[in-house]
């Protein structure tokens, strides 16, 4: 399914969840757009506050690479542990549609991006920032720049001495069903 959402933006990112908390000790902030996670992502964004546009799309499988006018494209592997991963709204009430097509596991997750230099740690209350998500099943691959910017690059050198290898994955977790987590999902927005 593919639609689109204004979603809520706070300190300059927004998240890809799986349902679980999250342990920000384990993000590799390496490439400035996606900052993947033991499990799940963040997505840096331009602004510092506000809304942004995001659509999502979930595959089978990967899709051909069509820059068209988008000014960044970055891939990552996220795992998903619940097989229930999808774009955090915040304070906006509706849902994306999950984005993981076969259930827990890893996927490939391909960030589109447009506008993100438009205001940079400002405050955008009507979204100019445009953001395509597709995820499709992937076993784990290294994070791949498809189209660059100054600020993708910045981020390339300020941690070209960080490892970013596969993140391990904590097996001793008790993982929740991907009906639990999209129960609670909707628990906390009551």
């Amino acid at each position: 399914m593919d639609m689109a959402l204004a979603v809520s933006v706070n300190d300059g990112l927004f998240c890809v969840s799986d349902g679980e908390s999250v342990d920000v000790d384990t993000t590799s902030w390496s490439n400035g757009l996606i900052a993947p996670m033991d499990h799940g992502a963040w997505v840096l964004t331009g602004i510092h506050t506000g809304r942004v546009t995001v659509r999502t799309q979930a595959l089978d499988h990967a899709p051909p690479l069509e820059a068209g006018s988008w000014e960044e494209i970055v891939e990552a592997s996220v795992y998903s542990p619940n097989g229930a991963m999808f774009v955090d709204p915040g304070y906006v009430t509706e849902e994306l549609p999950y984005l993981t097509a076969r259930g827990p596991g890893w996927y490939r997750l391909r960030v589109h991006v447009s506008g993100r230099s438009h205001n940079p740690d400002g405050t955008d209350d009507e979204p100019v920032e445009q953001y395509l998500l597709t995820a499709w099943p992937q076993e784990w691959t290294e994070q791949a720049v498809l189209r660059s910017s100054s600020r993708i690059e910045d981020a390339l050198a300020a941690h070209a001495g960080e490892p970013h290898g596969k993140p391990v994955i904590p097996t001793d977790q008790g993982r929740v069903s991907a009906e639990r987590a999209r129960l609670l999902r909707h628990l906390d927005r009551d």
